[in-house]
């Protein structure tokens, strides 16, 4: 499941990762612009206009910090898939973020390019830790961050949606086997 990685795309064996690119909104509104989706997301659903500010700061992310959510597609049919990957927080964390289209659900896509991203995160990128939020009621999410070895270390309430719980990994916990 482990990824190769240079600075422009990671690739697993079912899955084609590469930044987002302005070109991408009709993609990435397919992600943001589903209601099913964005039920278990933190934003929540969005219109075309939101998901156009969204990618804007997706791209600006790239921009500022060389990092950020790649779009995933499909090795078999070039199929976009969803997104994952890295947002670097302002008190400096670096935050593990993944979303699917629902016809990418259940067949373990989240996981292996998790697995691709954090190999990025702690080979080439060098980082210490690597943290994902997801809601408190999203057990698919947290089954990901279970998976890939990652362990609770908070729980905040917020009175509109139920709560967030927060996981992370150590790079030195980040298993050997995993790696490249």
């Amino acid at each position: 499941m482990s990824g190769t990685a240079d600075t422009t795309s990671l690739s697993t064996a079912r899955l084609r990762l590469r930044p987002f690119a302005d070109g991408d909104l009709d993609r990435l509104h397919e992600l943001y612009g589903d209601a099913t989706v964005m039920a278990i997301r933190k934003i929540g659903t969005q219109d075309r206009a939101g998901t156009a500010a969204q990618l804007q700061q997706i791209l600006g992310h790239w921009w500022r910090h060389g990092v950020g959510l790649w779009a995933l597609f499909s090795r078999d049919d070039d199929r976009f898939l969803g997104e994952c990957g890295l947002r670097l927080r302002d008190d400096g964390t670096a935050e593990l973020a993944y979303g699917l289209i629902p016809d990418a659900w259940g067949r373990g896509l989240a996981t292996e390019a998790s697995v691709a991203v954090l190999d990025d995160a702690f080979d080439r990128l060098r980082l210490p830790r690597v943290a994902a939020v997801a809601r408190a009621d999203n057990a698919a999410s947290h089954k990901v961050m279970r998976k890939l070895g990652m362990q609770h270390v908070a729980t905040r309430p917020r009175a509109s949606d139920g709560g967030v719980v927060e996981f992370a990994i150590e790079a030195a916990a980040w298993p050997s086997s995993r790696r490249r």
